[in-house]
C-alpha cells in the first residue's frame, strides 16, 4: 500500500519562474549602474581635473612673527622696567603722575595702617615735593 500511495501522488510542481526575465532585469540594472558610474567618472574628471590625483604633501612654513624673540623679550622687559622706575605724567591736566614703584612702596609704608586707604586731596603729597616729578 505505501507504494500505491506514492504512485498516486503527483510529482512536485515546477516553479514557473521566468529565470530569463529575472536575469535580463538584473543584468539591465547592473549595466545601468555601470554606465552611470562611468558617466559620473568622466563628468567629475572634466569638471575637476585634479580630483583623482593624490595631493602633494607640503610643510607649512614657520611663522615669521618674530625674527629675534630673545631681543624682543629683552626690549619688552626693559620698557616695563623703565615704566616702573621713572617719573612721568599720565594726565597733566588732572595732576595724575606715574612714580617709581620703590617710591610708591615707601609712601604706602609711611602711611602705616592707613597705607591702602584712598587718598584724599588733603593727604595727597604735593607734586612739587616729589623729587623728579616736574619735567
Amino acid at each position: 500500500m505505501p507504494n500505491e500511495e506514492m504512485d498516486r501522488r503527483a510529482l512536485p510542481q515546477s516553479p514557473d519562474v521566468a529565470t530569463r526575465k529575472i536575469l535580463i532585469a538584473v543584468g539591465g540594472y547592473l549595466g545601468f549602474v555601470g554606465l552611470a558610474m562611468v558617466a559620473i567618472f568622466f563628468y567629475v574628471k572634466a569638471d575637476a581635473p585634479a580630483a583623482f590625483k593624490l595631493p602633494i604633501e607640503r610643510q607649512f612654513p614657520q611663522p615669521g612673527l618674530q625674527t629675534a624673540p630673545d631681543q624682543d623679550l629683552a626690549n619688552a622687559l626693559q620698557s616695563e622696567r623703565s615704566a616702573l622706575s621713572r617719573y612721568s605724567w599720565i594726565d597733566r591736566g588732572r595732576g595724575v603722575a606715574r612714580i617709581p614703584i620703590e617710591k610708591a612702596v615707601e609712601i604706602v609704608i609711611a602711611r602705616g595702617d592707613r597705607g591702602y586707604d584712598p587718598l584724599d586731596k588733603s593727604n595727597a603729597p604735593e607734586v612739587e615735593n616729589i623729587k623728579g616729578a616736574q619735567q
